[in-house]
């Protein structure tokens, strides 16, 4: 019962987050994909000397983690509680429209996008 749309475009404006999918139909709480910007949260491990290999390595560091979601949380300050995040999945990689995650006009296809990364939007609902 909450647009997602502009939940999403609030948490775009982090510099820490390029991409963001709202999840929540006919769910408990809204959860969310997160794509971290790449460059920064690269800039951001050289900082703190988190070592890492790819950004895959980046996107499963519990120091990571925690940076976004405190991000998140900053974004969320404000918002009725049934409007906020509660839960999320870091990417490690774009939706792009040539992998078919985005219509032409750069929106996101929510049913391709929660079919394709089902399994990791189901681990948010089972704890």
């Amino acid at each position: 019962m909450v647009a997602p749309q502009p939940i999403e475009n609030l948490l775009k404006t982090d510099t820490f987050i390029a991409q963001a999918v709202l999840i929540g139909d006919r769910r408990k709480f809204i959860s969310a994909l997160i794509v971290p910007d790449h460059a920064w949260i690269e800039s951001y491990a050289k900082r703190k000397e988190i070592p890492y290999s790819t950004v895959e390595d980046l996107v499963k560091n519990p120091r990571i983690i925690d940076l976004i979601r405190r991000r998140i949380e900053a974004k969320m300050a404000g918002l009725p509680s049934y409007e906020t995040v509660k839960k999320f999945f870091l990417l490690p990689r774009e939706l792009t429209q040539e992998s078919g995650d985005l219509t032409p006009t750069l929106k996101v296809k929510r049913r391709v996008v929660e079919k394709k990364y089902a399994d990791q939007i189901e681990s948010m609902y089972r704890e």
